[in-house]
């Protein structure tokens, strides 16, 4: 199973999604989740995301051809479930809303994290160039 959302930082460093499971709206990612989506950003583009930006991240129950790191789980309650980023070593906590999509609290989780450069993606739309742009 696979679950993908485009999260948007807000002023205050935290991000937020929305997705049509249970008609989310502005779902938050907090409590040390947002360190580490910035930490994957600058890993793969050089800078921290600011107010505005947004980062496409999947999770995957499976392991994929492709990730940036997995989520292992430590603690778990009904408040919410805290995993290490195996990458960062960093804390991640998940809302029990990920339960309700998944319809478990997963031990494992593959996480891609891909920053949205739309500046990028418009200067390719329009000329067809990425050459050394590509990140």
């Amino acid at each position: 199973m696979e679950l993908t959302v485009v999260a948007i930082k807000r002023e205050d460093g935290l991000y937020y999604f929305d997705h049509p499971h249970n008609d989310t709206v502005e779902e938050l990612l907090m409590n040390g989740t947002e360190e580490a989506i910035d930490e994957h950003c600058y890993f793969k583009t050089g800078k921290y995301p600011i107010e505005g930006d947004e980062v496409e991240i999947s999770l995957f129950l499976e392991e994929p051809a492709d990730y940036d790191t997995l989520l292992v789980k430590e603690v778990s309650d009904e408040e919410g479930t805290t995993y290490t980023d195996t990458t960062m070593c960093l804390p991640v906590w998940l809302c029990p809303w990920l339960q309700g999509y998944f319809g478990e609290v997963p031990d494992e989780i593959y996480i891609k994290v891909r920053p949205i450069n739309k500046g990028l993606e418009s200067f390719v739309a329009t000329t067809g160039m990425r050459g050394f742009l590509n990140k």
